[in-house]
């Protein structure tokens, strides 16, 4: 019995190297034995995968809809792979051992971490990457891999032969990855995607950001007529720039490739009178029309924050201000931070908002104490524009507000910053059906703030 499931396992195994080899391969195997002719098979596509000079090369789109990766691959004797790719900065470029080996059919496998492995990872196993085939096709021009551990939809990748010049072009190309990333040689922290018309005037206007991980081009933004669009496209970088998988679709005219201008630092896409650019900007090339409802929620007037909220909305920035205004109070007071409050109307002119810091005791923490200050608040450009004030003369004990301004003076500038506050709705805050929101400071975007919208 055990020999009847053998001799039907090899003949299958034959069958799916037959699939994978030319007529040419299979006639003289057939004067050899199962086994024999099996490695004899691996032997050919080992020697094939070593031979080209200059390794082989592949442009890998894991799956329909995913971005383009250009990978270098070079095979050696010893069963070492060194990789070059434009994923990252080639951070996961390792080196590596593969394996020509057999299961139900040929198949190729990298052994240790590199750039297909780390790929293979993204967001839970989001791009369909692979670093598992099986032989498709073989020849010396050209090898066709498919995923062995795909149950859907088949990761392909397609190898041929690498040119002299192809792995230092996949060098050169990872220059653009790292500038649409990090913004290059700027301070500003802003990145707009715009479209100017012929006479220069903005017709799209959003925020772009790059997620580098699954390389993507993400971008929110406005036209002239109100219309608001968000875009998450695939990207691939090129020796010039980066071109748009899905190209970019404004008014019927569609933006693929974009060049990069030293000059400017910008991304430039030029399709008869539009102009497509990405640039670094000052200010948010777009930003939301929520500031027209702050401090209407129907969970409460008050925004609310405390050291334990936990969210990639607080910046380490803002966790800083408030650690130093926990210090200061200590040494000064033998008060510690507690908790602060954020009321605002811009509607009505005058003192219209209040930033109230309560502070607890330290020997006692049953016994609190809070300061009120005072601004007046207005909106300019869907911005939050507030001027300090002062401490209040008529909330709490007027007399103490002034006792804790110099600490405080960071947060409170942080609210009266003179360049203003971006002011965003965040749904649902953490698990509770308070409406949770964020503030983002311009003047230094380092700097936010998350929490939920109250009623006491």
């Amino acid at each position: 019995m055990l020999k009847n499931i053998k001799i039907y396992t090899l003949f299958i195994l034959t069958l799916g190297f037959m699939a994978c080899s030319t007529d040419n391969d299979v006639e003289p195997l057939f004067d050899q034995d199962i086994d024999s002719r099996v490695d004899a098979l691996l032997l050919n596509y080992k020697k094939i995968l070593t031979t080209p000079e200059f390794g082989w090369k592949a442009d890998y789109i894991p799956e329909e809809g995913e971005p383009l990766f250009r990978i270098h691959l070079n095979f050696n004797d010893d069963n070492t792979v060194e990789s070059t790719s434009d994923y990252k900065n080639g951070e996961n470029d390792l080196p590596s051992t593969y394996r020509v080996g057999k299961s139900q059919f040929p198949e190729l496998i990298l052994e240790n971490y590199s750039t297909l492995h780390s790929l293979f990872e993204v967001q839970q196993f989001a791009l369909g990457a692979e670093f598992e085939f099986i032989f498709d096709e073989v020849s010396s021009d050209k090898i066709v891999l498919r995923s062995k551990t795909d149950k859907d939809q088949k990761s392909i990748i397609t190898l041929t032969p690498a040119t002299a010049t192809d792995k230092n072009n996949i060098i050169a190309s990872r220059e653009f990855e790292t500038r649409l990333k990090d913004r290059h040689l700027t301070s500003n922290f802003f990145r707009s995607l715009i479209v100017t018309n012929a006479s220069s005037e903005q017709v799209f206007s959003s925020n772009f950001s790059f997620d580098i991980d699954r390389r993507r081009g993400v971008f929110t933004g406005e036209d002239t007529n109100n219309v608001v669009s968000s875009y998450d496209l695939p990207l691939n970088t090129t020796e010039t720039g980066f071109d748009f998988e899905i190209p970019f679709s404004f008014n019927g005219i569609d933006f693929k490739s974009f060049i990069y201008d030293e000059g400017t630092n910008t991304f430039i896409s030029t399709v008869g009178d539009l102009t497509t650019t990405i640039l670094a900007s000052i200010e948010p090339g777009y930003i939301s029309n929520d500031i027209f409802s702050i401090g209407q929620s129907s969970s409460g007037p008050r925004f609310l924050y405390r050291r334990s909220f936990d969210s990639p909305f607080v910046s380490s920035g803002f966790e800083a201000i408030i650690d130093q205004l926990n210090a200061d109070a200590s040494s000064t007071f033998g008060f510690s931070f507690n908790q602060f409050f954020f009321e605002t109307n811009p509607e009505i002119s005058g003192n219209n908002t209040t930033l109230s810091i309560v502070l607890n005791e330290i020997a006692d923490p049953t016994n609190s104490i809070t300061f009120y200050y005072e601004y007046e608040a207005t909106i300019v450009d869907k911005k939050l524009i507030l001027t300090y004030i002062g401490p209040s003369t008529t909330q709490g004990n007027p007399s103490f507000n002034g006792l804790l301004e110099a600490n405080a003076l960071p947060l409170i500038n942080f609210y009266g910053n003179p360049l203003g506050l971006i002011y965003t709705d965040r749904g649902n805050f953490l698990n509770f059906i308070n409406l949770g929101s964020s503030f983002s400071s311009i003047q230094d975007p380092s700097l936010s703030v998350y929490g939920p919208w109250v009623n006491f």
